[in-house]
């Protein structure tokens, strides 16, 4: 029997070059120690992954989350105590931010169950308005790779308070910084392209967010027939969404849960820098776009990942009684861009804690 552990590194390593989905390289990693050496070494080429669905966690075992793979549909159960009780938020780079029941806040990997310190919630400046738990003060969180001299690379941005302002610290910070002056708030998504932070506001305008400046720079124009149909603000069962896609381009997502609460209907729109309005697109030609109450990707050719192209892949903004007396759902489907049929996906365990719903994770190594 040959003795795969002696083969040469080099081998081993360009094997590792055919491997597509995280979760295959894991298992590649439990060959042999040798195998798990290019693991190790994190010197290897990771494409860019579909998101796993990380479920809510369950009444029974709040230390166990589940992760459902879209590429071989099976659902790995993973050991997080360290997001036990958290409110989660997924990215685009691999980490959660979990806001636990002490109102600490940590960035968390929930493959390598690596976690860093960030600065307590009570470091937040606060406003007036009724806040029912102090788990929701935060209503999202974003983590974006900006290298800053000095500084660690990772970036955290929340949406936070009754206002909706923005805030931001790094790895290693004391306390959140807060963006803009005290009448600048109604933000409702933002995300990172091209080493521009940009922010969303619940009245549709476009801001540049200035990290060192702390300030916001408006970049939409008040008169461009943006957006066509939609008024704002929006009703509580619309949704906005930014997402970049794999060519680069900004573009938006208008999700409508109007009718059955089973009814849903997108749009996706693509933003004109020069021009400064947005124009409807038709199609997502090969790319596949994965919506969340806080993470939106977008990924190119996912058949490789045995997931369908011209569709959204979604979790529904409606929590899973998300807090006390407040009875909610969350529905997670497909939506075909092409003939506006949906189809459902696996929604998780049936006994979710209020303050927790299934979240999108990309899956990361590094």
């Amino acid at each position: 029997m040959a003795d795969w552990s002696g083969l040469p590194y080099d081998i081993i390593h360009k094997v590792t070059t055919y491997l597509i989905a995280v979760e295959d390289f894991v298992s590649f990693s439990c060959v042999c120690p040798s195998w798990r050496s290019v693991y190790l070494s994190k010197q290897w080429n990771q494409v860019p992954q579909v998101p796993f669905l990380m479920f809510s966690d369950n009444e029974n075992n709040g230390r166990i989350r589940s992760l459902l793979s879209l590429c071989t549909n099976k659902v790995y159960k993973s050991d997080l105590p360290e997001a036990s009780g958290s409110r989660c938020w997924g990215s685009s780079l691999g980490w959660l931010v979990t806001l636990g029941p002490d109102l600490n806040i940590h960035l968390l990997n929930p493959l390598t169950r690596v976690s860093i310190d960030l600065p307590h919630i009570s470091s937040l400046q606060t406003h007036s308005g009724e806040i029912l738990d102090q788990q929701e003060f935060i209503e999202k969180a974003f983590v974006f790779n900006k290298p800053r001299e000095n500084e660690p690379d990772l970036l955290v941005m929340i949406i936070y308070g009754p206002l909706g302002r923005l805030g931001f610290c790094r790895p290693g910070y004391s306390s959140w910084i807060c963006i803009g002056d005290d009448d600048r708030g109604g933000f409702i998504d933002a995300l990172c392209m091209t080493d521009r932070i940009i922010a969303l506001s619940n009245m549709g305008s476009l801001f540049v967010v200035d990290i060192d400046g702390r300030a916001v720079i408006d970049i939409t124009c008040p008169h461009s027939p943006q957006f066509f149909t939609l008024l704002f603000p929006l009703w509580d069962w619309e949704q906005l969404s930014l997402v970049e896609s794999s060519s680069g381009d900004l573009w938006m997502v208008h999700q409508n849960r109007s009718g059955h609460r089973r009814s849903v209907v997108f749009i996706v729109y693509k933003y004109d820098f020069d021009k400064k309005w947005w124009i409807r697109l038709s199609g997502l030609g090969d790319c596949a776009i994965f919506v969340g109450d806080n993470c939106c990707v977008c990924v190119r050719a996912p058949d490789r990942f045995k997931c369908r192209r011209n569709c959204i892949y979604f979790v529904g903004k409606e929590r899973e009684r998300r807090w006390p007396n407040r009875e909610m759902f969350a529905d997670v489907g497909v939506y075909c861009v092409e003939d506006g049929s949906c189809g459902p996906l696996d929604r998780g365990p049936e006994s979710p804690r209020y303050y927790s719903f299934p979240i999108w994770v990309i899956p990361t190594l590094n």
